[in-house]
């Protein structure tokens, strides 16, 4: 669907923090405009004003329209002739924020993950389809040339059919703000930082959790060594078994000193890659190399220039559509379930817990088939 304006008009619900990083991506395109901002704080809105002013070229002081209050982005949505909307609101909202741009008539970037439950992460991928509109999620590792690489690897049948994986992701993450409120974060580090690592291992191996046996815990320390209380999961620890019986480790922290540190080995029977400081390939019984393919020609350089270029008909082809906010979700979910069990670690069929939200496994293998079709990955 083409624009209906030569210059694109951007609404953002939740312009704080990391949203307006977001946003920053859109105004300083000569594109687009971001013409109006809704949030609950009245701070966020004059954060990014100020932002605007002091990276946008001929920016009109307080040109931004301005919608202050828990639902006055709906007023925003009524009212503002949209073509983008960015929802980088609070993850508990963020379906229902999507639903509303959606039925405006908007294309929509939401930032992760694209919905906290997976039910609601296939309901607005539908809405989208049918729509006719653009979704495009918050993962931006799809952009980078590493995972680029990996991905394009395991397609290209490098490491043949995956068997083995660990999936690694440690920083220091202390659930702050509205994170530490399962109100406002449907669920602690997993379904934040977390996320991002669970997506790309699912979008490299385009594949889908089956089962998890694990278990989560809600233990942070201050740099004191002294233990703080949370209401949030910090860690969690699981196995996953995915639908080619494949099966791994998922872990993630927030309890760590290390700073930020992430790494993804997948090994098949043909070879092994590894993402850790860059991407090695080693063959079954050869020598370890460095890997590298070549940028996929005309592809988008990032998140925000991935949903312009559709929206302008400048690309064909979206690599952050729904169907990574259901696979993600999907998995997070019973990561999360998991840790909630009586035991000390609990199993979760994925399958039961998809077909609680009035779904199935064939159910997503075919919207992915759909998706595929219309050159959404």
């Amino acid at each position: 669907m083409a624009s209906k304006n030569d210059i694109l008009r951007v609404g953002v619900i939740g312009p704080g923090g990391a949203g307006r990083g977001n946003t920053m991506g859109f105004a300083t395109r000569p594109d687009c405009q971001v013409v109006a901002a809704a949030d609950a704080h009245e701070g966020s809105l004059d954060a990014l004003e100020n932002a605007l002013q002091q990276r946008v070229e001929d920016y009109k002081p307080e040109s931004l329209k301005r919608y202050l209050g828990e639902h006055e982005y709906v007023e925003m949505l009524n009212h503002e002739d949209l073509d983008i909307v960015g929802v980088f609101s609070p993850h508990s909202l963020h379906d229902i924020h999507v639903k509303y741009a959606l039925r405006a008539g908007c294309h929509v970037i939401v930032e992760k993950p694209m919905a906290n439950i997976v039910g609601d992460a296939i309901a607005i991928t539908k809405i989208a389809i049918g729509s006719g509109l653009h979704l495009v999620g918050g993962y931006q590792r799809h952009y980078d040339n590493t995972y680029i690489t990996g991905r394009l690897a395991i397609a290209d049948g490098r490491i043949g059919e995956l068997q083995k994986f660990e999936v690694y992701m440690a920083q220091r993450w202390g659930a702050g703000g509205w994170r530490g409120d399962p109100r406002f974060s449907g669920g602690g580090q997993p379904n934040d930082s977390g996320s991002h690592l669970q997506d790309i291992f699912l979008w490299m191996t385009d594949r889908l959790p089956a089962k998890v046996h694990g278990t989560t815990d809600m233990k942070f320390q201050d740099d004191e060594g002294n233990l703080v209380p949370k209401f949030v999961e910090i860690n969690s620890y699981s196995d996953v078994t995915l639908d080619n019986e494949a099966e791994g480790t998922i872990t993630i922290m927030g309890n760590t000193r290390v700073g930020f540190e992430e790494w993804v080995i997948l090994e098949g029977d043909q070879g092994t890659i590894e993402i850790k400081s860059g991407i090695r390939f080693t063959p079954e019984g050869g020598e370890t190399e460095d890997l590298s393919y070549p940028r996929p020609e005309g592809y988008p350089k990032s998140k925000v220039d991935q949903l312009v270029g559709l929206v302008k008909g400048e690309y064909d082809t979206n690599y952050t559509s729904g169907i990574n906010g259901i696979r993600t979700s999907w998995l997070t979910n019973s990561i999360l379930e998991a840790g909630k069990g009586p035991d000390e670690k609990n199993s979760v069929d994925c399958e039961q817990l998809i077909e609680r939200e009035g779904y199935s496994q064939q159910e997503v293998l075919d919207l992915i088939d759909l998706c595929a079709s219309k050159q959404m990955y």
